[in-house]
């Protein structure tokens, strides 16, 4: 995997054409598998005895080139 310069990566982030949010590990997990990039990691607002984390994602790369799964759940 190339090393992603400062330029690179604002390059990246300036190209995002979508973010989402989950708080699922796996659906975090499964996005990043397919090209996401993470831009936070939270813990969540709400009361929560589960101790769950909200990602937020960004893809750079257009709707058409995701998984039907991820089109059809984000």
């Amino acid at each position: 995997m190339d090393k992603l310069t400062m330029d690179g990566a604002q390059e990246v982030l300036l190209n995002i054409t979508k973010i989402i949010e989950t708080e699922c590990s796996q659906d975090a997990s499964t996005l990043l598998g397919e090209g996401f990039v993470l831009l936070a990691v939270n813990t969540n607002v709400f009361e929560d005895s589960e101790n769950r984390f909200v990602y937020a994602l960004g893809f750079p790369k257009p709707i058409d080139k995701l998984s039907e799964w991820a089109k059809s759940n984000f």
